[in-house]
């Protein structure tokens, strides 16, 4: 067990669980974000590891995203960082050569879901799953790279701009059928069968496995490096607008925003 304020992490046979522990929501600030990208690392060199599955110690949450009272509290520039860690952590898992799940009970919103995003596979509750990239709702974009795996991923268009051109919320049957949960499980009994699904991941051959997800990937994102530099240009300009500000303010206030 590791750093349990914010990470907990056991390894279970050659599946290594790492759960987010951050009450209440896990809200992704830089030291969880840190942790976790240490802990990934760790799992990465780990020979005795044959899969990683993220949790949360929290069923309501998965992660309800980056934590934006501390991003306010950052000046000018730094405001970005938050959003820059977490898209390393992003781009961690989708390099992650062995494979990598996502258990998903309750909430993941805004970057939780952007961190679900980086994992082979995601598992939601079925009674309770729900997922969100919400960010037009804050006056903010999760950039082109994010934009554009949503749409690779799911053979629904419409249902993939609601997502990202409205903020809506996708519960957790909505999720499958889209392509953007992979099973679905009833929430009794949740945790004990993603572990399972996890450990089943772990008798594929390895070295196969690594070298078809760098394949798929590369697929679903060609030219990667230059989308998220894009992405990051994109979210910095945003960040700094009128519209951000307006957003972030408002749901620090808990109201409507008022966009001019």
């Amino acid at each position: 067990m590791t750093n349990p304020a914010l990470i907990v992490r056991e390894d279970q046979g050659r599946v290594r669980v790492l759960t987010l522990d951050r009450p209440p929501s896990n809200s992704l600030n830089l030291a969880l974000l840190d942790a976790l990208g240490r802990e990934i690392e760790a799992a990465k060199q780990d020979t005795e590891v044959r899969s990683l599955l993220l949790a949360s110690t929290n069923p309501k949450y998965f992660s309800s995203g980056l934590d934006l009272d501390e991003m306010l509290s950052f000046s000018g520039a730094e405001r970005s960082r938050l959003f820059e860690r977490m898209i390393e952590i992003h781009r961690a898992l989708a390099a992650f050569p062995k494979p990598t799940v996502a258990a998903i009970e309750g909430y993941a919103f805004l970057g939780g879901f952007i961190v679900a995003l980086g994992c082979d596979w995601r598992f939601l509750a079925e009674e309770t799953g729900k997922v969100a990239l919400s960010e037009v709702r804050l006056g903010l974009s999760p950039g082109a790279a994010l934009v554009r795996l949503v749409f690779a991923l799911t053979g629904k268009p419409g249902l993939a701009k609601e997502l990202v051109l409205k903020g809506k919320t996708l519960k957790a049957r909505e999720a499958f059928e889209a392509g953007f949960a992979d099973r679905l499980f009833p929430a009794e009994g949740f945790r004990d069968q993603a572990f399972r699904e996890a450990e089943l991941l772990t008798k594929i051959a390895p070295q196969a496995y690594a070298a078809i997800k760098k394949s798929a990937r590369a697929a679903l994102l060609p030219d990667e490096d230059r989308l998220w530099d894009e992405s990051q240009k994109d979210f910095q300009r945003i960040l700094a607008g009128q519209e951000a500000q307006e957003g972030l303010a408002a749901m620090k206030e808990k109201r409507k925003p008022k966009w001019e």
